[in-house]
């Protein structure tokens, strides 16, 4: 309950996807933020669009579609609730540093060990794609200038679009005000001045954030600090006595049938549990892979043991 109050407080005075969270308050959970059984929700306006609402919120385009099926992408309606997600599973990973899973476009960050602060991304196209694996980042820079690399250029010419040769430092610039360079070479965490893609697959490679975002993480992070790029659009982890499973779509280079990805998830299950198959409620589990709507479902609790009453003759 303090957990929650916590987290409740810091949601209010926060937006939803730019949060710093308390970190798992028991041994072996690995759920932040408030569990389903607490949702958030913003009410839509007449001119929203569900964009909108995720530009607002700062939370990814994709993601608030994925939360909110039954709600209309471009005209929600006046007075729709919205449903704005405010927990997470935690991706299995060392939780230091930096992690971005790259289904859900999401980026998490470990400052201590009392608290988690995580951010929608947007992450780059098929055929750009951001690659996966552990680095760091290898400098910072305030006021980025950004040489457009030959291939980016051939690519906007064939579109009829010409990029200039170089951009200066400034609000015009794609790298936005702010930049990292990851070990991995070409590779970038930047801002943009096109929000609407953060939460969408849409750049080059590099991975996006929201201006206000990136200018509230760029002080926080030092050089050196270890960046871990991973692909789980499947996790499982508990709160408390409850276990929760969280989905997103596959990444379309690394497609997946319903049956891989239900298997996965029993392996998932069975390595939270201490190797062994709890009695889930299967067609939850089954319904939660199959829409893929990136909210934590729960599908099993834990028995809760009851301590002996003492007894006198």
């Amino acid at each position: 309950m303090k957990r929650l109050i916590l987290t409740s407080l810091l949601l209010a005075s926060s937006t939803a996807s730019a949060m710093t969270l308390s970190a798992p308050d028991l041994p072996g959970d690995d759920l932040i933020g408030n569990p389903p059984e607490n949702p958030h929700y913003v009410i839509a306006k007449q001119e929203d669009t569900l964009i909108d609402i995720a530009v607002e919120q700062h939370l990814g385009q994709d993601h608030i579609v994925l939360a909110n099926p039954t709600v209309d992408r471009w005209l929600p309606g006046a007075g729709t609730q919205v449903r704005i997600p405010n927990g997470f599973v935690l991706p299995d990973a060392p939780r230091q540093g930096v992690i971005i899973n790259l289904p859900e476009m999401r980026l998490y960050y470990f400052p201590d060990a009392q608290k988690v602060i995580t951010y929608s991304i947007g992450i780059g196209r098929v055929d750009w794609k951001t690659p996966m694996g552990k680095t760091r980042i290898q400098d910072k820079q305030a006021n980025p200038s950004w040489t457009p690399p030959a291939s980016i250029i051939a690519e906007h010419l064939a579109d009829g679009d010409k990029l200039d040769p170089y951009y200066p430092p400034g609000p015009d610039n794609p790298l936005g005000l702010f930049a990292f360079k990851l070990g991995i070479p070409g590779y970038l965490i930047h801002s943009t001045n096109k929000v609407n893609g953060v939460g969408m697959r849409v750049s080059h490679g590099c991975i996006r954030m929201y201006p206000l975002d990136i200018e509230k993480f760029f002080p926080m992070i030092k050089v050196g600090t270890e960046v871990n790029i991973v692909n789980q659009s499947v996790k499982v982890g508990w709160y408390h006595n409850t276990l929760y499973v969280e989905v997103y779509p596959e990444m379309e280079e690394t497609p997946a049938s319903f049956e891989d990805r239900l298997h996965h998830a029993l392996e998932l299950i069975a390595k939270v549990n201490g190797g062994k198959m709890p009695v889930i409620k299967a067609s939850v589990l089954r319904d939660a892979i199959g829409q893929a709507r990136g909210l934590p479902v729960p599908i099993y609790h834990r028995p809760t043991t009851t301590p002996a009453t003492a007894t006198t003759n």
